[in-house]
């Protein structure tokens, strides 16, 4: 899932419905095309994240509303004690159903599995109903198998972990985040907030909400025991989500988006 389509996932989880101009009316002020939100919307509406109650409506799945779960939760691995036991996700998919397979290796990749083996993919953090919650969406029951437990043999490094990973590319995402962050946004995030207009705090904070999103789903938040030394990822998460929550309390109680930065 793109990082658009997860914003996208969460307006949508702060209403009972929305309609599809309001989509384009929101997101042409971000830069994307009709065309491109739509066809955004009917990807989400295929892969039985959203549905349709009546024509250019639509509402969140169960199955969408866990997804946003998983997938913002992961930055809070940072703040917990790992057991050093291991969550192993197994699978075997015939050649004919390649198109399920590559989903379900997404959804994993998605959630922070890294691969060690040929369709073995590991995750030093327990996602179990999340894992299940996929294979019953993508019906293949019998095709994976999940264990938990510790490695007798083979033991996950620092290094091995940083090859699995590969942490050395969501390192350098950090850093550029880092220096977009001071060069770029926080300057437009003061004038915004100087200003007070509803429509351009809301738009930034739409934008800090897909960058955030795309660090979440690429970093699979390893414990600190697996981590290189003086790993960015908690930092710049906090500081990018201090910004966040500035831009949502800025935002008038009255304003037309103040539904969508509204706690649930």
């Amino acid at each position: 899932m793109l990082s658009v389509e997860k914003t996208m996932l969460f307006l949508l989880s702060k209403v009972e419905q929305m309609g599809a101009q309001q989509f384009v009316e929101i997101y042409e002020q971000r830069g994307y095309t009709p065309t491109y939100i739509r066809n955004a919307l009917s990807r989400l509406k295929k892969e039985g994240y959203i549905v349709s109650p009546s024509r250019s409506w639509y509402q969140v799945t169960a199955a969408g509303r866990a997804t946003i779960q998983a997938i913002n939760s992961k930055p809070a691995r940072y703040q917990e004690q790992w057991d050093h036991t291991w969550n192993v996700v197994m699978l075997e998919v015939p050649e004919q159903e390649r198109k399920k397979r590559d989903q379900f290796r997404t959804a994993l990749l998605q959630l922070g599995y890294g691969l060690l083996y040929n369709s073995v993919y590991i995750s030093p953090w327990n996602y179990y109903q999340e894992v299940t919650g996929h294979i019953h969406k993508l019906e293949l029951a019998g095709k994976v198998s999940i264990l938990q437990g510790q490695f007798q043999e083979g033991t996950i490094t620092p290094l091995r972990a940083q090859e699995i990973w590969q942490l050395d590319k969501i390192e350098a995402l950090y850093q550029q985040k880092s220096a977009w962050l001071q060069q770029e946004f926080v300057p437009l995030m003061d004038e915004a907030l100087h200003d007070g207009q509803p429509l351009q705090l809301f738009l930034l904070y739409l934008q800090m909400g897909e960058e955030l999103s795309g660090l979440f789903m690429a970093d699979p938040s390893l414990p600190d025991e697996l981590l290189p030394h003086s790993w960015p990822g908690k930092r710049i998460i906090g500081e990018m989500s201090e910004l966040a929550a500035r831009l949502a309390a800025a935002l008038p109680q009255d304003s037309l988006y103040a539904q969508f930065v509204r706690a649930t």
